[in-house]
């Protein structure tokens, strides 16, 4: 035990030397979610702003919106992020139903909005983010949402997205390699992912905070979220709160035609178009990104 508190100690410390130290004062509480399973919740900005409530990726964190929270976004808005269930801080249930329940996956989206009292939020989903919003909807509907931002993001409201080609030289077994049990090849994937999701490289500080936060999600968790709905069509006409499309045209992981596809089945929904821009233009492009999601939430609030 004295080891494992000693480790978690050193990788606490290297998040912090790494660049994951925020300027912005988060609060962080703890939030029951779908099954009873904790979720670790922080809260900045302007309590008085209108309410976003940010929703990471695949084997990401919250810190993924670091360049959010160090932004100007907070003093006008009421920030909200949170690390999904099996990720960074929140609870890692053993059984994979805790990841394959489109209930739960929606429960915590629900949870976290009625437990702090959060008014008609809009949801900023990041990737594998757009399959937990189209749960939450499944389940929840969308009276307690203002609007949501899809940011390089998959919602199979036209079914399945084929992925994009890859890249000449690109590591095709990384996947595999984050479901493993062993670390030094669960390693290997997980910073192949990490230098597929941007086109210009990450910062190295930058780069080896994502890659240390990402090792945060077990690979159980990971292979469990595999059992996603594969066609989420039948939400087209309950996705009925205004959306906003981010994505970039050289998204590795998501492909953007298939992405953007969406908005031939949206009643209300726009298209903003990263070029040469890669998985994550909250990363690639902070400041558009910063100024365009400020200029939604202030309409549809």
């Amino acid at each position: 035990m004295k080891h494992l508190k000693f480790v978690f100690c050193v990788f606490l410390a290297g998040l912090i030397n790494n660049g994951a130290s925020l300027s912005m004062d988060l609060t962080f509480t703890t939030v029951t979610g779908g099954g009873g399973v904790p979720l670790s919740v922080g809260q900045g900005g302007n309590p008085d702003g209108p309410d976003i409530l940010f929703i990471h990726g695949f084997s990401q964190s919250y810190l993924s919106w670091a360049e959010q929270i160090d932004s100007d976004l907070g003093d006008d808005f009421s920030i909200t992020v949170f690390d999904l269930r099996g990720h960074g801080a929140s609870g890692k249930p053993s059984d994979p139903e805790s990841y394959r329940s489109t209930q739960l996956w929606g429960d915590d989206i629900a949870a976290i909005i009625e437990q702090q009292n959060l008014d008609k939020p809009v949801l900023v989903g990041w990737s594998w983010a757009g399959f937990v919003i189209m749960n939450y909807i499944r389940h929840h509907g969308v009276k307690d949402i203002s609007g949501i931002n899809l940011v390089g993001a998959n919602t199979s409201l036209q079914g399945a997205v084929p992925p994009p080609p890859p890249k000449p030289g690109q590591n095709l077994e990384w996947f595999g390699q984050m479901m493993s049990p062993d670390i030094a090849v669960n390693l290997k994937g997980v910073t192949a992912f990490i230098d597929l999701v941007t086109v210009e490289p990450l910062a190295p500080d930058v780069r080896e905070t994502n890659i240390m936060f990402n090792m945060m999600t077990p690979y159980y968790v990971r292979s469990a979220m595999m059992g996603y709905p594969s066609d989420n069509s039948d939400l087209a006409d309950k996705t009925t709160v205004p959306v906003l499309i981010s994505h970039g045209t050289e998204d590795l992981i998501v492909n953007y035609e298939g992405a953007t596809a969406i908005t031939a089945v949206l009643s209300d929904v726009s298209v903003s178009t990263y070029e040469n821009i890669g998985h994550a233009p909250f990363m690639e492009d902070p400041d558009r990104f910063n100024r365009e999601l400020s200029a939604f939430v202030k309409r549809v609030q």
